[in-house]
């Protein structure tokens, strides 16, 4: 905020036209023209110059005022930049005037500018001689709170849940291998789990609607983490209480999505909840990279998020519980070029302590990594797959006429869809996955949750200018995530609760460069130089095209603002020295030390007792474990 404003503008009488008062004004509209001519009579007009003080924070709420004409900035003393703009027509101070609190913000000039003043005293009289002023104002205020709320962005969230019904989703009833495993990982976080044969046993012979047996379900609903109703596969009269009772329904399904028409539990289900409440589970007998058909299951029950969960052990079962307990550990995986393999090496070190991610989101070339980590590949794989895109195809290395962009794009699209699979959508990776791009159809950023997999990654990495935009069959132009958020933890929190690992490259505060700019070569000089190898070495070390490009494509993101919470844990792996953002052959280096780096960092952070550290661990819990079984009480002290 300005240090050097002038102090508070004090209240003088001044005389205006009527004139001066555009007839549009929205507090004025409904007014007669006598009620104006009273309304404007109880007002005095106040002019301020440039960086003078309307109204101070903390001060007496004693005014309201209407903007004749200028701007005003509203500032609070904990933010340094300005939360609002007040133009001509709007008012100012209406909260603490009405609510007859302190000002909650600072109101400075930012051009120059005349504001009519309504004082208290004034206020009073003019209510009672022309009560349609109270209205003006109340409605001027309500379209205010309109307008602000038209802007804020509806955030798509899957809260918390405290009551959950399983029922089985299609023809083919859910496994009993499936249920006895889910038993058992809802046993372990104390889950009450409720059927109707544990109703039937506690209430011999009264209704399901009996006020006993509702008082019984309110008081377990009220003590227990999480109460499970398995509800079956029919249409029962249990089935729809458990549904009514939920707040979200999941539905486990086996094998392919049959005919399109709803059995009659699945359409009461989803007249019920609305898709954002209901969660669809695909049961495998083993683990695999990629399946086949889900889209086909979303077609017929929309779900906010689905899981794929193998019978072999545990490891799926367990974590669709900590889904379910609002306990899901997820991986942020940020932009940065070549050294995006770090991520492949705190992920491989994360792996070693046991450490099980649940669901991943990226955006840029974290997109990229994270893709391969929802489909369940190790990291040598991964490292294997960025060899072969980033420097076997050379895909960074093709220059083209730029007509559309720097590069030719075409061997890039190929090696992705060579290493992800040409046919591999996102709703078939093991685990549920996200790539974030930049919408500039719409300017916005968008979160890519289904179609094929290679492409949302090729959209979340279009770098501008060096790439050609990716285009979707609807005429949306997408381009690399990092234009808007490098770091795409705030969509990770609109998928899920719980703790996050989240792994960027910020630049540090402050960096200087040892340049000198008159030796920066003209075309011929750097085109001989790139001809006769011994001249490269005496070339000026200054950052290449692509790396001033990803710099001043981030340049405008804080990183020391994340939307971090107790449980989000933010690693910054170090750079090997002299790495450029395009330096994709030396990717196994930067993997190597990044890997190196994790495995000391999560040593010492454990020995701190790191909170978030201690929630992501406990994903690795064993029962004979005895360190996992405290930090789990940890965690479980964070969770409340």
């Amino acid at each position: 905020m300005q240090s050097n404003r002038m102090p508070p503008a004090q209240a003088a009488s001044a005389t205006f036209a009527l004139g001066d008062v555009p007839e549009d004004f929205a507090l004025f509209k409904t007014l007669s023209a006598e009620q104006r001519l009273r309304a404007f009579g109880a007002m005095i007009r106040q002019d301020l110059v440039r960086g003078q003080l309307l109204v101070e924070q903390g001060g007496p709420s004693d005014a309201l005022f209407l903007v004749l004409h200028g701007a005003l900035a509203v500032y609070r003393t904990d933010h340094a930049e300005p939360i609002a703009e007040l133009r001509a027509g709007e008012l100012v101070g209406e909260i603490g005037f009405f609510a007859n609190i302190p000002r909650t913000a600072n109101v400075i000039a930012i051009r120059d500018t005349s504001v009519l003043v309504l004082t208290r005293a004034a206020y009073a009289t003019l209510a009672q001689e022309t009560p349609a002023i109270v209205e003006a104002l109340l409605a001027a205020l309500a379209q205010r709170f309109a307008r602000e709320t038209a802007r804020l962005i509806p955030v798509r969230t899957s809260p918390k849940a405290r009551t959950v019904a399983l029922i089985s989703g299609g023809c083919e009833p859910a496994p009993t291998a499936f249920e006895h495993l889910l038993r058992q990982g809802l046993a372990a976080v104390d889950a009450e789990i409720v059927d109707l044969a544990r109703l039937q046993a506690m209430f011999p012979g009264r209704a399901l609607d009996a006020s006993e047996v509702a008082d019984w379900l309110n008081r377990i609903e009220y003590d227990a983490p999480l109460v499970a109703y398995f509800g079956g596969s029919e249409a029962s009269e249990w089935a729809r209480k458990a549904v009514r009772q939920a707040d979200l329904v999941v539905f486990v399904c086996r094998g392919d999505a049959p005919a399109p028409s709803l059995t009659e539990i699945e359409s009461f289900a989803c007249g019920v909840h609305p898709a954002s409440a209901r969660r669809l589970v695909r049961v495998h007998d083993h683990r695999r990279h990629e399946v086949s058909g889900t889209a086909a299951w979303l077609a017929r029950l929309p779900c906010f998020m689905h899981h794929h969960v193998a019978l072999e052990d545990r490891i799926d079962i367990d974590s669709l519980v900590r889904f379910l307990c609002g306990r899901a550990v997820g991986f942020v995986a940020g932009g940065g070029g070549s050294l995006g393999t770090a991520h492949v090496g705190i992920y491989k070190a994360f792996r070693e302590r046991g450490v099980m991610f649940d669901i991943f989101v990226g955006t840029s070339v974290g997109s990229a990594m994270a893709a391969g980590f929802a489909k369940n590949y190790d990291a040598e794989h991964l490292e294997r797959g960025t060899h072969e895109i980033f420097v076997s195809s050379r895909s960074f290395r093709r220059p083209t006429w730029p007509r559309y962009a720097l590069l030719d794009h075409k061997a890039f699209d190929s090696a992705l869809a060579d290493q992800y699979g040409h046919n591999c959508r996102i709703e078939d990776c093991w685990r549920p996955f996200a790539a974030v791009a930049t919408n500039l159809s719409t300017h916005s950023l968008e979160l890519i949750r289904t179609g094929l997999l290679w492409q949302a990654v090729r959209a979340s990495s279009a770098i501008p200018g060096l790439l050609p935009p990716f285009y979707t069959r609807e005429g949306v132009m997408l381009v690399d995530g990092c234009l808007v958020d490098n770091v795409p933890l705030t969509q990770m929190h609109q998928l899920k609760s719980g703790p996050n690992l989240v792994v960027h490259f910020g630049e540090p505060a402050t960096e200087m460069f040892d340049v000198e700019y008159a030796a920066l070569p003209g075309r011929l000089e750097l085109l001989a130089a790139m001809l006769l190898p011994f001249r490269k070495k005496i070339l000026p070390a200054a950052p290449s095209a692509v790396n001033v490009l990803w710099r001043s494509l981030v340049a405008h993101q804080r990183y020391d603002t994340l939307p971090t919470t107790p449980l989000d844990m933010v690693m910054r792996p170090p750079t090997p020295f002299g790495i450029d953002v395009t330096d994709f052959d030396r990717h196994q280096e930067i993997f190597q030390s990044s890997y190196l780096w994790a495995r000391e960092t999560i040593a010492a952070l454990e020995a701190a007792y790191n909170p978030a550290i201690a929630a992501i661990v406990a994903s690795a819990n064993r029962p004979d474990d005895a360190v996992a079984v405290s930090q789990a009480a940890s965690y479980e002290a964070l969770f409340g």
